[in-house]
């Protein structure tokens, strides 16, 4: 059953849901009933929200993914894609028609919709498909991210050099270049391109007000292990000069966008441009000024914002705490939080007449479209996606706050059983967040309602390196990528341990990417575990810096990591050599095709804990990324990770 996407709509159905869903919990079946909610873009005129809405189709295995438009008056709306793997819907600057980006044949595509309804053109036939595209402001032409194609060889000339890509690749890495197109199609016009890239992740392009300039993110070389040595740059659109931006040197900024008067690009950079530490807002006037940080009172982690239509202040939302935080922030003046209550923000929008329009979650309902008024002492819910699970018998959650051993504030959740009654003991299950740069909010989780649901205390404990308290909290895991971050856990843990409802006997510990880290690592460093589940985990971080598609690991360690005193401490943090130490039973779980964490780290730690003659199991599956897209796998991977729990702990 999908969603009432309008919320007057499903007053009449809420009664009947209710009765029927109250004594249900959160199961595998329901995740059918969970949508993705993603991409909010407003129109121009204010008056109208575009989003993507994706549902999952197990029959089909896909992402059923459309472009929905939400009138911000009235609440109604409206389909506006027939095809069902629409992304990035964008306005055009005028309000009358609307780009989105779909799948045909395997690569994606650049169309365009009329705004009053009728069918989609499609624009781009880019042989590699297409990536991030803006309007130009006259709305006549669109500037777009491609990869240039390969030149002709022979049929069995494959050999190719590597270039700072993962150990997967089975070709050359392609750059990706600079297009221009007409807004009702044609051929499309190569605007800049070399051997130099244009980043895949944290990138967006920018045109100046008059259509002269392009502002856009570039790295030396297309290899994916570069993306940290980005920096922003202009393109002469005329003469295809390309520069880099005066002022901002060395910060590593990499996203930029421009303020509607056209005078000044607000930026996200890493505080004092070391990728160590979390991003900021700054702007960058256009006229030749000196870059100014905007958001150092607030000390959090922002990495977008949208501006207000006079081009005074910006908006923008950061993890804070447990919850999120919304703020106004003017450019000349201290910054005004914006009560959103408890609901997680996720995409902002600025609305013309100054209304905020988001993506939130709340803890027992998963995410809707929301707008604060003018005016407006609270948010306002527009859409009603998940009135069935809402109704459901949801684990209530808990925030918990305590310090580390050296004064940082961490904090975490508790997702508590349906039903939960505090005479009774019930076995934990630790659920670690990856990153390390992320954080574990109070909103819904499917993964902790179904481990709820099944009788479990969930724990998702905040530790160094999490983004949610601030720059020092975020910078912590710098050369200190184990110890610390596991002290952090346990002394959460500590607490709960104090609880007499905690059944400390029936203890499991779980993450995947780095909560899989820690999963290995903590099992290796302290006692007391029932059973772990590892997913996508690091163990040897050495091997992984080396494979993997990404140089993260400069963040946590350094801007060289083969020198000796380098790898000594990245081997001492590594969980591998902590193997003999690791008595818990344990499941590990990967992808084949990760090359975020390799699988062969999985294929280390299962092969040295089975010489040892130790419980473990291992389970794959033959796909690529570092998670898997596609709905069946992705809820496969949480039912092991449940059944294996149940078995152990129940």
């Amino acid at each position: 059953m999908r969603g009432c996407l309008h919320v007057l709509s499903c007053l009449a159905l809420t009664g009947t849901v209710a009765v029927q869903a109250e004594a249900q919990t959160f199961s595998l079946e329901h995740y059918a009933k969970v949508a993705r909610v993603t991409a909010l873009h407003v129109a121009p005129d204010g008056n109208r929200a575009a989003l993507v809405v994706a549902w999952p189709n197990y029959d089909t295995n896909v992402w059923e993914a459309e472009v929905v438009e939400v009138d911000l008056r009235s609440r109604a709306t409206r389909t506006l894609t027939q095809r069902k793997s629409a992304s990035s819907p964008r306005w055009s600057p005028s309000g009358d028609r609307l780009a989105f980006l779909a799948s045909v044949e395997g690569k994606t595509q650049l169309f365009v919709l009329p705004a009053g309804g009728g069918d989609a053109r499609q624009v781009t036939y880019a042989p590699t498909g297409i990536g991030t595209f803006a309007w130009r402001p006259d709305g006549a032409a669109f500037a777009f991210v491609a990869s240039a194609t390969s030149p002709a060889r022979g049929k069995f000339d494959d050999a190719f050099e590597i270039n700072g890509n993962d150990y997967l690749t089975l070709a050359a890495p392609r750059a990706n270049q600079l297009f221009s197109i007409a807004s009702d199609g044609g051929e499309a016009t190569p605007l800049a391109g070399g051997d130099w890239s244009i980043p895949g992740l944290f990138s967006t392009i920018t045109w100046s007000a008059d259509g002269r300039l392009l502002y856009f993110t570039r790295q030396e070389s297309a290899g994916t292990r570069e993306w940290e040595r980005r920096a922003l740059s202009v393109l002469d659109v005329a003469s295809g000069r390309i520069a880099p931006i005066p002022g901002i040197e060395g910060r590593k900024c990499g996203a930029g966008w421009l303020s509607p008067d056209g005078g000044q690009l607000l930026l996200s950079c890493p505080v004092d441009g070391h990728v160590k530490n979390q991003s900021e807002l700054g702007l960058l006037p256009l006229n030749g000024g000196a870059f100014r940080r905007l958001t150092v009172p607030l000390d959090r982690n922002f990495s977008r914002g949208a501006w207000r239509s006079d081009s005074r202040a910006v908006v923008s939302s950061a993890p804070d705490g447990t919850a999120s935080g919304l703020w106004d922030i003017p450019l000349e003046g201290p910054p005004r939080r914006i009560d959103v209550g408890r609901v997680g923000v996720g995409d902002v929008d600025v609305a013309a007449d100054g209304a905020i329009v988001f993506i939130g979650t709340e803890a027992l309902r998963p995410p809707e479209l929301y707008v604060v008024r003018p005016g407006a002492t609270a948010p306002e819910r527009l859409t009603d996606l998940h009135a069935s699970v809402a109704a459901m018998a949801l684990g209530k959650l808990e925030s918990l706050r305590w310090t580390s051993d050296d004064g940082l504030p961490l904090d975490g959740i508790l997702t508590f059983p349906p039903g939960f009654n505090p005479a009774q003991r019930y076995p934990l299950v630790l659920n670690i967040h990856g990153g390390p740069w992320g954080s574990s909010r109070e909103v819904f989780s499917t993964r902790s309602q179904l481990l709820a649901g099944k009788g479990f205390l969930v724990f998702e404990p905040n530790y160094r390196g999490s983004d949610n308290h601030g720059n020092a909290l975020y910078s912590a895991v710098y050369r200190d990528h184990g110890a610390g971050p596991g002290r952090d856990v346990m002394a959460g843990l500590a607490i709960l341990k104090k609880r007499a409802y905690v059944d400390t006997t029936r203890i499991g510990v779980s993450g995947w990417s780095y909560g899989g880290y820690m999963t290995t690592w903590l099992i290796g460093h302290y006692t007391g575990w029932k059973a772990a589940m590892a997913g996508a985990a690091v163990i040897d971080l050495v091997d992984d810096y080396n494979l993997n598609d990404l140089s993260l690991y400069i963040r946590a360690y350094g801007e060289t990591l083969t020198f000796p005193k380098d790898l000594a401490l990245m081997k001492e943090q590594s969980p591998m050599t902590y193997v003999d130490n690791m008595k818990t039973p344990l499941l590990l779980l990967s992808n084949t095709g990760d090359v975020r964490v390799p699988v062969t780290q999985s294929y280390k730690l299962f092969n040295a804990l089975k010489e040892r003659g130790r419980d473990v199991r291992m389970k794959l599956w033959p796909v690529a990324g570092h998670f898997p897209a596609d709905p069946v796998r992705a809820r496969d991977v949480d039912r092991e990770w449940a059944d294996y729990f149940v078995q152990r702990l129940k």
